[in-house]
């Protein structure tokens, strides 16, 4: 198959135009378009119309269509041996597929088309996932990643290979078993799969797996009975030693034992409770004891203390009525001379206060004259506001009979753009006749009526000038003949002309112009009166920002201000007194007043000083008086406090006496006490000793009906019997699963074995790749040579002179770009000598190559293809300029 043209209609930026490459020759074929262009467009393009479904609305499918929608249509010209086919495709909006041969038959439609070219591209290596044509960004040889989808698609890859390299060597698939090899190989794999994993461990669901999870659970079942009969068998033993336990606790003379501790050490701590009781009583007397001896105390302190502070208030009374007597005659001093220094205030504040009412007097008269020249200011402006005011209304007013706007005015061009458009798409579309007199004689018209604007009847003269002819016409030429004019089927709408027409007068009318002139004119005449209202606005804003009102309110406010400064004058004609010298009068007068109000305040501030002493004075008298009351309250009748004082000494030793003969009767119980906390702690010991036992036999009794009950279970059971029948089926499942293991290493021995056999003959099968491949190579590397992985039929690695192999992971990006194009051109040949020519297609490959090796590739490019098409997309025109080869015609049109 050769592929001669590829037309894309409203795919991706080609949306609403028609994107073709044409004249693609037999064999190097290069599109080199800079950047943005659509090269990948074309290409993905191509792949969707061998690859992907008609009926597809995959993301693939739905990539190609524009933003704008609609339906994404592709077709390619193809030349086969049996002649040239145009394949089309329509995908999303309107979904079809056709074939059509050279004379435009139709061959297939829709789900035969698919199947036609499906048949087309049957090998199997032909896709941008394939060998043979490489998408932009793509130079492996196999698909990436670990997907569900790339692995089948690796196998389909991999099965196409084979049956290529088995139909150009089958004398060696004759010898080594080739696919046969295979197919052995895929039953023991079949066979092993159905017994272990991938890495040699049983397969779950698998017989090997199952007979594994069988011993398990026989195991386990072995395990659990197993531990019942080792319960049993404990039970036992446990009922043996609980008996015997039991037997102990009840024997009655370790009864009676445990009975008579407990009643000798009940005794003893009845005792000690006794004597700790008697202690606490004469404990309870040396506290009553000390009691009495403080209170005694306390009343002869109390005594001593009254007798201090009596003497002491006494003292302190007769100190603060003397201070309050003097502060009382201080106080008289201090109001007398402060009623002095307020009588000289009063008389300075009255001349300073004569003084202050002469200056307002002038600053009054200052005022009026203030008012009356405000008042005539603002009654100026107010008048001038008023005159621009009238001015504004009139301009508002002839701005309203102005009716001709911006928008207006746009609207009337608009529709004589309109008119002048129709009028000429109509002079263009009708037919035109052009007449022009030398003489006397007129054409005359006898057939139908011309539309030359006001239309020519029948039988009258034909003026001079231009006409347009909309159906068949007859003229005659005085002197000559007769002539007929058939415009054919040329149609002219005059109904756009007659709408436009009318929009166009609307237009008018709606301001009231007759010609387009009239309302330009009255456009202008709208812009300069709207200006001078603009001005006017301005002023306005600028005089009255407020408003007229509010400065109308403020000349009232300025004549009401006036005349109220008017009326309170009595004479406007007085001369007004020297503003300096009365200055100076009122600041010596404030001198004085200030030196009377400061000695005012000094005398004030001393009356007030002195009636605080004696404020405090007396409140100190207060006190001490207050204290002298309590104190001879405490001390009482001063001729019998010598006796009280000696009586309250005489209780206060007594009790003293009393207090020591409790402290010394508590001791001597003290030292006969016996040991309370040890007889207490013997009583618990014995009460616990004798509870223990009790609790003890209780459980014991319980725990010999619970391992008996359990011993009549177990023995009904059968445990025993069991566990060895569970004995015999752990055995029996583990021997299967032995014999599984044995069976999977001998398919994988056996396996590997096969492998290795056919790893050694299937070096025969990449011949016919070798030899299509060295000349190619020896272009790049001269001592060089691939070596191929015998699983995956592809280069694994670059062997040079030195003998060292290289993985291909580990050569450089641009190496392994032109390992995998040269094993695409060498594996393109071998289909071709099969029968099988397909096109090579690189998208923007060979990125990676330097300046050196490009040009090498170049030439391998073109010597695969002597008998084989390759045809290139590149944006790099200059690199990809020393490739030579055709150049296909591309065009882009505009879809009509």
């Amino acid at each position: 198959m050769k592929l001669r043209s590829l037309t894309l209609s409203n795919v991706r930026k080609f949306a609403g135009r028609t994107a073709r490459i044409s004249e693609i020759g037999d064999g190097v074929s290069v599109v080199s378009e800079a950047n943005e262009f659509g090269k990948s467009t074309f290409f993905d393009a191509l792949h969707a119309l061998f690859f992907l479904k008609y009926g597809a609305a995959t993301r693939e499918v739905k990539s190609l269509q524009p933003r704008a929608g609609g339906a994404v249509r592709i077709s390619a010209e193809i030349e086969l041996p049996t002649g040239r086919f145009t394949l089309e495709k329509s995908f999303l909006a309107q979904k079809r597929a056709s074939v059509r041969d050279a004379s435009g038959s139709l061959v297939a439609l829709d789900d035969e088309a698919e199947q036609w070219i499906a048949q087309l591209m049957e090998n199997g290596l032909d896709g941008p996932a394939g060998l043979l044509w490489v998408r932009q960004g793509t130079t492996a040889l196999e698909p990436a990643g670990s997907t569900g989808a790339d692995k089948s698609e690796k196998e389909r890859l991999l099965g196409a290979r084979r049956d290529l390299l088995s139909s150009v060597a089958g004398e060696i698939d004759m010898v080594t078993g080739g696919r046969r090899m295979d197919r052995v190989i895929e039953a023991a794999n079949t066979a092993l799969g159905r017994l272990a994993t991938a890495t040699g461990q049983p397969k779950t669901g698998g017989p090997w797996k199952q007979a594994e999870i069988e011993a398990q659970d026989h195991a386990a079942r072995h395990a659990e009975l197993d531990r019942a009969c080792t319960a049993l068998s404990q039970a036992l033993v446990d009922r043996r030693e609980v008996a015997a336990r039991l037997e102990m606790l009840e024997n009655p003379k370790a009864q009676r034992t445990r009975a008579h501790a407990l009643d000798a050490a009940q005794a003893a701590f009845v005792a000690a409770q006794a004597h700790a009781d008697k202690q606490a009583q004469a404990h309870d007397q040396i506290s009553l004891r000390q009691l009495e001896a403080d209170h005694a105390q306390g009343r002869l302190d109390a005594l001593i203390a009254s007798e201090a502070a009596f003497a002491k208030a006494t003292a302190q009374h007769a100190t603060a009525k003397a201070e309050q007597t003097a502060a009382t005659e201080q106080v008289a001093r201090h109001d007398t001379a402060m009623q002095a220094a307020q009588a000289a205030l009063t008389d300075a504040t009255s001349s300073l206060a004569a003084l202050v009412a002469a200056r307002e007097a002038a600053q009054q008269g200052a005022l009026r004259r203030n008012a009356v020249d405000t008042y005539h200011r603002l009654q100026a402006q107010l008048a001038m506001v008023m005159d621009k005011r009238a001015a504004l209304d009139t301009a508002h007013a002839v701005l309203r009979s102005l009716p001709v706007t911006g928008v207006a005015l746009a609207k009337i061009d608009a529709a004589a753009l309109t008119l002048g458009r129709a009028q000429a798409q109509a002079a263009a579309e009708g037919v035109q006749i052009t007449l022009s007199y030398t003489g006397a004689e007129r054409a005359v018209i006898m057939g139908t009526k011309s539309e030359g604007g006001t239309g020519v009847e029948t039988g009258i003269n034909l003026a001079a000038g231009t006409h347009r002819v909309t159906q068949a016409l007859q003229i005659d030429l005085p002197g000559l003949g007769r002539m007929r004019i058939d415009p054919g089927a040329a149609v002219v709408d005059m109904a756009a002309v007659e709408e436009a027409q009318t929009a166009f007068d609307h237009a008018l009318g709606a301001v009231g112009a007759v010609t387009v002139e009239d309302a330009r004119k009255g456009a202008a005449r709208r812009v300069d009166v709207a200006a001078d209202t603009a001005m006017l606005e301005g002023v306005l804003a600028t005089l009255a920002p407020d408003g007229t009102a509010p400065m109308q309110q403020r000349v009232a406010q300025a004549q009401v201000a006036r005349d109220a400064l008017l009326e309170t004058s009595r004479d406007m004609t007085a001369p007004a007194p020297d503003p300096a010298a009365l200055a100076s009068r009122i600041e010596a007068a404030q001198d004085v007043q200030d030196r009377a109000r400061a000695l005012y305040e000094q005398s004030r501030d001393a009356r007030d000083a002195a009636h605080t002493s004696q404020a405090r004075a007396q409140a100190l008298l207060g006190a001490a008086q207050g204290a002298f009351d309590v104190a001879a309250g405490q001390y009482g009748d001063p001729d019998s406090f010598e006796q009280r004082k000696a009586e309250a000494a005489r209780a206060h030793s007594l009790a003293q006496v009393a207090a020591r003969d409790a402290q010394t009767a508590a001791q001597a119980l003290t030292q006969a006490a016996p040991d309370l906390a040890s007889a207490q702690a013997d009583l618990s010991r014995a009460q616990s000793v004798s509870d223990n036992a009790r609790d003890e036999a209780e459980q014991l009794r319980t725990r010999r009906a619970d391992l008996s009950a359990t011993i009549r279970a177990r023995a009904e059971d059968g445990v025993e019997e069991k566990r060895d029948e569970a004995t015999g089926q752990v055995h029996s499942a583990r021997a299967r699963a032995a014999r599984f293991a044995h069976e999977a290493a001998g398919l994988t021995l056996l396996v590997a074995a096969l492998r290795a056999k056919r790893g050694a003959a299937q070096e025969a099968y990449f011949g016919p790749v070798q030899q299509e491949l060295a000349p190619l190579l020896a272009l790049l590397h001269a001592d060089a040579a691939l070596s191929f992985d015998p699983a995956s039929l592809l280069p694994q690695g670059l062997v040079r002179g030195g003998g060292v192999d290289e993985t291909l992971e580990t050569l450089s990006g641009g190496t392994q770009e032109q390992i995998a194009i040269l094993t695409r051109l060498a594996f393109a040949r071998l289909f071709a000598k099969q029968g099988k020519p397909m096109p090579v297609i690189l998208d923007d490959a060979l990125v990676y190559s330097d300046d050196t090796r490009i040009i090498a590739m170049f030439t391998a490019l073109h010597r695969a293809a002597a008998d084989q098409q390759v045809i290139v997309f590149s944006c790099r025109q200059m690199a990809f300029a020393g490739l030579g080869g055709a150049r296909p015609k591309v065009q882009i049109t505009q879809e009509a």
